[in-house]
């Protein structure tokens, strides 16, 4: 039988991601909504953390959150932790407002999962290697898949267009290059050491 890891999440697109991940070391997915109040931090690694500890609080049980952000250079890694903040207000068209003339149009996504154990003890996983440019202008494809309208505005490294407008193929090639050190891979891998007892309780703390 397959263990199971329960993902706080609205977001199905996470989730299918971290499902792949999960199976691939042998653990089913099982995503949860639940009503976490949406915290502000300076980095995405405090508001993750704020939010698994919240939902163990509400759910009281082994639980994984993740979040994530664009961290524009120029903007001194703006939005970054206020992102779902700043879609829902200004959106894609006030941040690249807010980044005209601005230089460099460096950004990175940046990922921050948190695991909480059945001792209410987190582990935190961070990934800073999504790295690109922000487009001057939004492009207006609509991927079926997409979980962020920052792909619009997102530019991976190598490529010329925008995540959203890449070709199927050419988008699966750069989600392959992230992959290995997403957090959800690098939590994957953290499972199967711990299940084999090559780790104790190690990732806890503060970010």
């Amino acid at each position: 039988m397959k263990k199971k890891i329960t993902f706080v999440s609205t977001n199905r697109g996470k989730a299918k991601v971290l499902e792949k991940c999960l199976a691939a070391v042998g653990y089913e997915l099982e995503r949860l909504e639940l009503p976490i109040i949406e915290p502000q931090g300076s980095t995405l690694e405090a508001v993750a953390l704020d939010k698994a500890r919240q939902a163990f609080a509400y759910f009281e049980e082994p639980l994984v959150v993740e979040d994530s952000g664009l961290c524009v250079d120029s903007l001194a890694g703006f939005p970054g932790p206020v992102t779902k903040y700043m879609l829902e207000t200004i959106g894609v068209a006030g941040l690249l407002r807010l980044a005209h003339g601005q230089e460099p149009r460096t950004c990175r996504f940046v990922g921050a999962l948190v695991y909480v154990d059945e001792d209410g003890a987190p582990h935190t996983f961070v990934d800073r290697q999504a790295a690109g440019k922000l487009a001057l202008e939004a492009d207006i494809t609509r991927a079926a898949d997409a979980w962020s309208a920052m792909w619009n505005v997102f530019i991976p490294e190598g490529s010329t267009s925008a995540l959203s407008a890449l070709p199927p193929a050419e988008r699966d090639a750069v989600f392959a290059r992230w992959q290995p050190q997403s957090v959800y891979a690098q939590f994957a891998r953290w499972l199967v050491q711990r299940d084999e007892g090559a780790i104790g309780k190690i990732g806890g703390g503060e970010p």
